[in-house]
């Protein structure tokens, strides 16, 4: 942790070969992303605490690739 930030997942491509786009919207003590899919517009959203991005962002991520395996 750096800064006070959660950067365990920096540098890792969580869905290969795909371009997705992180939105970070914080109300209060926790933290709302949103991953979307550039190519599909697919989203997925997960809610966690504000104080852990990179957990959250990395739940989002898992639920985008649930959603574009299912579409195979």
């Amino acid at each position: 942790m750096r800064d006070g930030r959660d950067d365990r997942a920096a540098g890792r491509q969580p869905l290969p070969g795909r371009e997705v786009i992180y939105e970070h919207r914080r109300f209060g003590a926790w933290l709302r992303v949103a991953a979307v899919d550039a190519a599909t517009g697919l989203e997925a959203v997960a809610t966690g605490p504000a104080d852990a991005p990179a957990m959250v962002e990395r739940l989002a991520a898992a639920k985008l690739r649930r959603l574009l395996e299912g579409r195979r």
